[in-house]
């Protein structure tokens, strides 16, 4: 992982060990460090043969390792480095771009020219990032996991390269967040296979109306608030309408709720628990 450059999160070396535990299986077993499946890293099939791990007796085992320092981070999470070697480690979250032009350039002409089976990835950073170096890919020469998983993120959340399809990460013109923007440029909904044919869609009008009625019914998480990820199971749940926010012109229902028609009624907070729908300031129970 100091090679990788990726920090030794209690996560990632869960990962690791396991990934550690198949190769060295497949040595004893087969006599070669190569997954049957033939890729470079082992498939999550692959892992489940080695069986898991218990998170919190490696936390314990690395705790009481003299030669190991560990340090707790965001929530229930950790992480260890060795004494003496404090180590340069990417991080992936970070939404400053260091990397050339070029590179974007042409990793945006691979996504975009993957064939279909080649084009699905898993849906986490680090296992995307695995999956990448190891097609040898020349726009992403020398560059370490750690940068990879940093590339990977980036490609998520600025570049529009990747985007997520059935949980798995996908080429962004094949993603859900695509089909959403077209669908909004067009003002249709996007239709699934379990959807029902026929279902009346909230008109603006209907959108006003029923969020304010529900601003002061709530009680869940707190008197006149909404979770933002409750909005559409509330409106279908109380008025038999879908809340369709691409039907409306919108890819994001965070997007929607700003509109200006409803900038009177509500506005969006990040809670310690996600983004909440709450009153407009100024409104009773904002």
């Amino acid at each position: 992982l100091y090679q990788d450059e990726i920090r030794p999160y209690g996560r990632i070396l869960l990962k690791r060990i396991r990934e550690e535990c198949a190769t060295r299986r497949f040595v004893k077993v087969r006599g070669s460090r190569s997954p049957p499946s033939g890729s470079a890293v082992p498939t999550e099939s692959e892992l489940n043969e080695v069986g898991m791990i218990d998170p919190k007796f490696l936390r314990r085992l690395c705790e009481g390792c003299s030669e190991l320092q560990v340090e707790p981070t965001d929530g229930k999470e950790y992480s260890v480095t060795l004494v003496g070697q404090p180590g340069v480690f990417i991080d992936p979250c970070i939404a400053t771009d260091p990397y050339p032009h070029r590179l974007w350039t042409e990793a945006a002409k691979y996504f975009e020219e993957l064939k279909e089976e080649d084009g699905l990835f898993p849906g986490g950073r680090y296992a995307c990032a695995q999956i990448l170096k190891s097609r040898s890919l020349h726009f992403l020469k020398n560059r370490s996991l750690g940068e990879i998983c940093h590339i990977v993120q980036l490609g998520i959340s600025q570049k529009k390269l990747l985007g997520y399809s059935d949980g798995q990460l996908v080429p962004h013109g094949r993603s859900e967040e695509c089909l959403k923007e077209r669908a909004a440029e067009h003002q249709q909904p996007v239709v699934t296979a379990s959807q029902q044919p026929e279902v009346l869609y909230a008109s603006w009008e209907q959108v006003y109306e029923g969020l304010k009625a529900l601003l002061e019914s709530s009680t869940n998480p707190a008197p006149n608030m909404i979770s933002l990820s409750n909005v559409k199971r509330l409106f279908r749940s109380h008025f038999n309408l879908v809340l369709s926010e691409t039907v409306l012109g919108y890819p994001r229902v965070g997007d929607m709720l700003q509109d200006p028609r409803l900038s009177g009624l509500c506005r969006l907070e990040a809670l310690s628990n996600g983004r909440s729908c709450l009153p407009a300031r100024g409104l009773r129970g904002s």
